[in-house]
């Protein structure tokens, strides 16, 4: 599994080998990635960012990633998404092109998208040993903004 390596893209493209790009991202921080074939907001999710202890890790960290996808619903929109790309993949690679990008948001792109996404990225590389992946967490890299816990907001963050 390459993770943030651009040039596998682009040799997976001029190779002639099918690549699929997981990509997590932050909604706060920019616009979501243009070229995602498929694109899903991962907000409804419960928010370890309102964790203390959880806040200044991420996503890579198993802490976080239990934390995410040890809720039912999290599980349920696993399965749901799996089948949908089992549905949708083998056309959009027929038709469309040797590259197919699934883009996961949350509000900062620090937590829920990079969970799902890793888990996401784990259980294709077990259904599809023959295509390349791809992992890209786009706002992991930049520092988590803090904000003080509204008693009354259980919203925000990453």
């Amino acid at each position: 599994m390459n993770r943030d390596d651009n040039s596998s893209q682009s040799h997976s493209a001029a190779s002639g080998r099918r690549l699929v790009r997981v990509v997590s991202f932050g909604f706060k921080k920019a616009a979501p990635p243009v070229d995602a074939n498929l694109l899903f907001d991962v907000r409804f999710l419960k928010n370890p960012y309102w964790v203390e202890e959880l806040r200044p890790l991420t996503g890579l960290d198993l802490p976080v990633r239990s934390y995410v996808m040890e809720q039912d619903l999290a599980r349920q929109f696993l399965s749901n998404l799996l089948q949908m790309v089992e549905q949708v993949m083998p056309s959009m690679f027929e038709t469309k092109s040797n590259v197919f990008t699934i883009a996961l948001g949350c509000t900062g792109g620090q937590h829920r998208s990079v969970s799902v996404a890793e888990t996401l990225a784990q259980e294709l590389q077990k259904r599809y040993p023959e295509v390349a992946l791809e992992v890209q967490h786009r706002e992991l890299h930049q520092p988590v903004e803090m904000t003080v816990k509204s008693t009354s907001s259980a919203a925000g963050g990453g």
